[in-house]
């Protein structure tokens, strides 16, 4: 099927893969200018700042974008989000992240370029090119969509789940200056003392391959570039580890991007274990769990 959009399939299939910290595709100039540059200057995807909380919320709805429920990393309520945000109390006990943000999903799109772009990343033609580039052999579904994602957003390191065939984001910044800002993703590996963790991952296919802290880890690269499209398959040896931490005044302009995924169709169930129920194991990573232990190992604390 012929589309203004054609030459992103093209892009995928002619790129070349990096290999550090683990494989994926980081692709340059992804949108064409002319299309990138209609696309951040539609009034949906950015606006002028606004001077309060409330009034970035009202904008939000008004522009078409709704809260994404049970989203990584986010809080679902807006008056929690914001309370907690002023008094700083939006410490998560127990887990390996510092904070939580909001995330939005557009909705409602106007702008018939910006309704043609994601159809094409939700269609087939570009659902068999990532197929055909990350040899991927069994069904999946695909999701693409507009999404911002306001401060204290974060996500520690963790290489996605078993169930996840591709992970891509495409930035959708207004200008080069937010290359600088604290709002961008990180491909990480561990460090030497934690690299044990890979090989639990790889010995238990069937254990969840949860979010470890930070401080487990190094960052290797940063996605900053605007317009710069991130794409890997989820693996475990070396794991595809990346994370996010965001801080930076959302008033002034929101972290936006294309966030899409592509999902197996068929699940196979699996055990979460939180990275301090995985140190339980750590002598032991060369022998796998047997089924009696996976059930009673979310009991441990």
């Amino acid at each position: 099927m012929n589309s203004a959009f054609n030459y992103l399939s093209e892009k995928v299939a002619n790129a070349s893969f990096s290999e550090s910290p683990f494989s994926h595709l980081l692709i340059k100039n992804f949108l064409s200018n002319e299309h990138f540059e209609e696309i951040v200057n539609d009034n949906q995807i950015h606006f002028e700042a606004l001077d309060s909380n409330d009034a970035l919320y009202s904008k939000l709805l008004n522009e078409g974008y709704e809260i994404i429920n049970n989203f990584p990393g986010c809080i679902n309520n807006w008056e929690d989000y914001k309370r907690n945000l002023l008094e700083k109390t939006y410490k998560i006990e127990g887990k390996p992240v510092e904070g939580y943000g909001m995330a939005f999903r557009l909705k409602n799109l106007q702008n018939p370029l910006l309704k043609n772009l994601i159809e094409y990343l939700n269609g087939d033609e570009f659902k068999k090119t990532l197929h055909e580039k990350f040899s991927i052999s069994q069904p999946t579904t695909i999701i693409s969509a507009v999404q911002k994602y306001l401060t204290g957003y974060e996500i520690s390191p963790h290489p996605d789940w078993q169930m996840k065939a591709l992970t891509y984001l495409l930035n959708l910044n207004k200008n080069s200056g937010v290359d600088n800002e604290d709002v961008h993703t990180h491909l990480l590996k561990f460090k030497p003392e934690y690299q044990w963790i890979s090989r639990f991952w790889q010995m238990n296919k069937k254990v969840n391959r949860n979010w470890v802290p930070w401080d487990y880890c190094e960052s290797v690269v940063k996605t900053n570039e605007n317009n710069s499209f991130l794409i890997f398959k989820p693996n475990d040896n070396p794991p595809t580890l990346h994370a996010i931490k965001l801080n930076y005044n959302h008033l002034s302009f929101q972290r936006t991007q294309v966030y899409g995924n592509l999902n197996y169709l068929y699940k196979t169930p699996l055990t979460n274990l939180t990275y301090r129920q995985v140190n339980k194991y750590r002598n032991r990573v060369d022998k796998p769990l047997n089924q009696l232990e996976r059930k009673i190992a979310p009991f441990f604390k």
